[in-house]
């Protein structure tokens, strides 16, 4: 199984509507989680639409061409309203999605663009997710505007939001897929900003239950010239296997060095 996440950046550079057919192509998602987005209908073939509408939903902010949408490949998909964040933020329930971790459990799916000011913006968000919340696996992803992951002190941009991934962890149950695969790396980029796009933004991610992390294959952030023409953010891909891979015991597992920015699941 495969989740992406993605800003257009206000529905596309230079309006070419490609961003999904291209995304598609390289990636073909099962979750497409997008933000930023115009009428997804623009982006994609009349065939791809006849097949997959009603596994899309999308909802833009008022007054503004764009929004936020999901596109799920599988199950019955059901709108949930994130109050006061409309087209910022998107949500849906999923029955009968083909690939799960845990077997004949339902799915809820956020797509997330915080508006300023982010930290207050994300925490109302967050507030109303929990509220929402059934117990159902919960995937929370997109461009929270704020750093979301841990930084070794070598990095040029040092800002952390350290409290946003212990409120996912703590009370969601919820890692960030990229950092889980590569816990001692150096945060890449996902946002250039303008101002300086040396300065490596790390703010586009994709938070999945950590009972997932058997699943976890890789997690990457596709870049190149082509991304890089399309938006000024980049898409980050989660890939999940069929099957967890076999346990190890614990005194086979290389943890001696290993600095985890999250608990590693029972």
């Amino acid at each position: 199984m495969k989740i992406a996440t993605y800003n257009l950046q206000i529905g596309g550079k230079a309006k070419q509507y490609v961003h999904w057919s291209h995304l598609f192509e390289v990636v073909n998602p099962d979750i497409f989680l997008v933000q930023e987005t115009c009428a997804p209908e623009q982006y994609m073939t009349a065939q791809f639409w006849q097949m997959y509408d009603h596994q899309v939903y999308w909802k833009p902010i008022e007054s503004q061409a764009w929004g936020s949408a999901i596109f799920v490949r599988s199950g019955q998909i059901t709108p949930i309203d994130v109050t006061g964040f409309e087209g910022y933020v998107v949500g849906v329930e999923v029955a009968g999605f083909e690939w799960s971790a845990n077997a004949g459990r339902k799915l809820q799916i956020f797509s997330i663009q915080a508006p300023a000011p982010y930290k207050p913006s994300v925490n109302q968000i967050l507030d109303q997710i929990a509220r929402l919340s059934d117990g159902s696996d919960l995937i929370i992803g997109g461009d929270f505007n704020l750093t979301i992951g841990v930084r070794h002190p070598s990095e040029k941009h040092q800002d952390q939001d350290l409290w946003l991934l212990e409120r996912l962890r703590k009370q969601f149950g919820l890692i960030s897929s990229w950092q889980a695969v590569h816990p001692n790396r150096n945060l890449p980029q996902t946002l250039r900003w303008q101002r300086d796009i040396s300065i490596p933004y790390h703010c586009d991610g994709i938070f999945v239950p950590a009972a997932w992390y058997r699943y976890l294959d890789k997690c990457e952030v596709l870049a190149s010239p082509v991304w890089e023409e399309l938006s000024d953010h980049n898409p980050v891909i989660a890939t999940f296997a069929a099957e967890p891979a076999p346990a190890l015991p614990s005194e086979a597992l290389p943890m001696t060095n290993v600095k985890f920015p999250f608990t590693l699941p029972s």
